[in-house]
């Protein structure tokens, strides 16, 4: 029997999806947990529907998002830390100090975990930061780490 699958189900498939099952799986299980419905005409046409909608918001948060990478990509943020002889930091900055420098700086909002460094930066200078929103959008930032200047 054919179903439409309305929540993830594992081993069987995503949500939104066709799906093939056994009739008794798709009576028992699945009908009564409001876990897929029959794929018959309507069904199919309001998943249509549904998949349609997803795709236009889908696109449009991928339009924000290169806004947004455009609007980082090249830029300098400078942060400031307490470094001791040869520019060796008193610890490091880390993707979290980064987004939040960034925000900051540009009111932009970056998730940690999109700013892609290979280890904590230890030590002063310019480094060049990626920050991968996703696979075929990033944007690159001079990040500046300067020691703390004594007054």
């Amino acid at each position: 029997m054919k179903v439409i699958l309305l929540k993830d189900i594992k081993d069987i498939g995503p949500a939104d999806t066709v799906q093939n099952v056994s009739d008794g799986y798709a009576r028992n299980f699945l009908f009564p947990k409001n876990l897929a419905v029959p794929a018959d005409k309507p069904a199919m046409k309001a998943l249509e529907i549904r998949q349609k909608s997803r795709s236009k918001q889908i696109e449009k948060e991928k339009a924000s998002l290169r806004e947004i990478a455009s609007k980082l990509d090249g830029m300098q943020i400078t942060i400031n830390v307490d470094a001791g002889e040869g520019g060796k930091l008193f610890g490091s900055v880390t993707s979290h100090d980064i987004a939040q420098k960034i925000y900051e700086a540009f009111g932009v909002e970056v998730d940690k975990k999109k700013i892609h460094l290979e280890e904590p930066i230890k030590s002063t200078g310019l480094f060049k930061v990626p920050v991968k929103f996703l696979s075929d959008i990033t944007a690159s930032i001079q990040l500046n780490v300067a020691p703390n200047t004594k007054a």
